[in-house]
């Protein structure tokens, strides 16, 4: 969990190789879905585009039917998941339900830095959700709403907070050394 542009998806795709783990990532799977035809893509394109959120309800049936899914002996890593405080609530439900245990890692980086590394990816990748006015939306969205996720995550234990600033290969053994990984 993070701020946009805090290392998400790079970290969980490191974390996840390191276990040997599955990774799901909410972003990259409604980019995917934003991707179709139809009225859904449509109207995932839309949210997308304005950097904002979809329904809670949506979100949570899309994590929901990945734990689901799983065996008990499976790995795996969510990649942006809960990024509301309902959807952080169903998660820890379900989880508790299937008798996974989980730890939540957040990400922390200002907003100064947020803006500065998705310059840079925007320029790499020329992604949508990247462009300046958006960012600014979604450090609003991130305040409002995904702010209030990480202290229901928090509050049962399960946050494990990482500084993010340095390189992708400090904050990667940041994040092995906080979950006791060698």
């Amino acid at each position: 969990m993070g701020r946009p542009g805090s290392g998400k998806g790079t970290q969980g795709k490191l974390l996840a190789k390191k276990l040997g783990a599955e990774i799901y990532s909410s972003g990259n799977r409604l980019r995917e879905m934003a991707k179709g035809e139809g009225f859904v893509a449509r109207k995932v394109r839309g949210v997308l585009e304005a950097g904002d959120l979809l329904p809670e309800w949506f979100s949570s049936h899309l994590f929901v039917e990945v734990l689901l899914g799983l065996s008990p002996e499976d790995g795996i890593v969510f990649e942006g998941a809960c990024r509301r405080r309902d959807e952080a609530v169903a998660f820890d439900e379900t989880a508790g339900w299937l008798e996974r245990p989980y730890r939540a890692i957040f990400l922390d980086i200002s907003d100064e830095e947020v803006e500065k590394r998705l310059a840079i990816r925007r320029g790499i990748d020329g992604r949508s959700d990247d462009a300046s006015d958006t960012v600014e939306h979604r450090l609003k969205e991130f305040t409002d709403k995904t702010a209030p996720a990480i202290e229901f995550l928090r509050s049962r234990g399960m946050v494990i907070d990482i500084e993010s600033d340095g390189s992708i290969e400090e904050v990667h053994q940041k994040v092995l050394s906080a979950l006791n990984i060698a």
